[in-house]
């Protein structure tokens, strides 16, 4: 976490140093649409191998955070801030299917479904943006950096809280704002995350995918 924020710190100290009257600052919230992509665990035993799917749908949260913005003209812009983030998915299913080695028959097909389940994952970010401006719309590329806070799963009423195999996530983003009057924003993005956030128990790996849509002021 300490990395996380030092970063921050002197990716807002850069910007400022070059020319603080280009500088704004600003608050966001708004809406994520969270899920996961989870690899298929397989094992082989006694000449069978025996593969687990699941399938994962997306769960609605929240994202809040604060940032900083430079201006290099008045066409190209950087981004740099930090935000909480719940992220996570929903698990739908799971498929679990028995192959005889030898023939490659298979000799056991079966799925269960979840009504109530869930992946709860809380990440404290640094995304840092670039971003063009067309008339106030402002399409943008970027990276974000995540600091897994904690992990949980959750079936039901029960509630588990799992131990990540890595707490750092690195990840790329697409996406755009549009600028209104008084400094008022809104925005959409697409963040792709690299690294596995896996339980460390777990065979599988697991990489985060979001969808965020949010509303923002900037002075």
């Amino acid at each position: 976490m300490k990395r996380i924020i030092t970063t921050v710190a002197v990716a807002i100290a850069t910007i400022g140093a070059v020319n603080a009257q280009e500088i704004k600052f600003g608050a966001k919230a708004g809406l994520n649409l969270s899920t996961v992509s989870v690899s298929d665990q397989s094992t082989t035993r006694a000449g069978f191998t025996y593969t687990t799917k699941s399938i994962t749908g997306f769960r609605p949260s929240f994202h809040i955070g604060a940032f900083a913005e430079y201006g290099f003209t008045d066409k190209l812009f950087v981004e740099a801030g930090v935000a909480y983030s719940s992220q996570g998915a929903t698990l739908k299913k799971t498929e679990r299917k028995t192959v005889n080695d030898i023939t490659k028959a298979i000799v056991d097909e079966r799925s269960t479904d979840f009504k109530d389940a869930s992946l709860i994952l809380n990440f404290l970010n640094v995304p840092i943006w670039l971003k063009y401006d067309i008339a106030g719309f402002r399409p943008k590329v970027g990276v974000n950096l995540g600091y897994l806070a904690n992990a949980k799963s959750k079936i039901g009423s029960e509630t588990e809280k799992l131990e990540p195999n890595k707490r750092f996530d690195f990840g790329v983003g697409v996406g755009a704002e549009y600028n209104l009057p008084m400094g008022l924003f809104v925005d959409a993005n697409f963040v792709l995350g690299l690294g596995n956030v896996a339980d460390k128990d777990s065979d599988a790996t697991i990489k985060n995918r979001a969808i965020q849509i949010g509303v923002g002021y900037k002075f």
